[in-house]
């Protein structure tokens, strides 16, 4: 038994349920959950990763990245990446602009109230 394997099973253990019960209620047959523990099968069912993952378990742990098996629910894990992808898009995008403001000075252009670039006047 691997890792992952293991964790599936001490997750499933932590939420209290027996193979038959978590493969009933993520729509999985016994042999499914018992095949993955057991490490016959070794990939596990993309439901059965959804349902403990939807159960409040840490989806760090079950890939072993974190010891810690609670976790947000699948919603808060999905909006948490949306928003930690967007917050570095965006720091991307402002750092491009400072650069590119950088660059409109030393090339002495400024852009005027309608977003048009024209020269800046060099009596000022």
């Amino acid at each position: 038994m691997n890792i992952i394997q293991q964790r599936f099973q001490k997750a499933r253990k932590f939420l209290g349920l027996s193979k038959n019960a978590a493969a009933k209620n993520a729509g999985l047959t016994h042999t499914a959950v018992n095949q993955f523990e057991k490490g016959i099968s070794n990939r596990p069912n993309f439901d059965y990763l959804t349902y403990l993952i939807k159960q409040g378990i840490n989806p760090y742990f079950l890939i072993g990245e974190s010891e810690e098996v609670e976790g947000q629910n699948l919603e808060e894990f999905i909006s948490k990446n949306k928003y930690d992808k967007l917050e570095a898009k965006y720091e991307e995008l402002q750092s491009k602009f400072e650069n590119m403001e950088e660059t409109l000075q030393l090339l002495q252009i400024e852009v005027d109230e309608n977003g048009n670039l024209k020269k800046r006047d060099s009596n000022i």
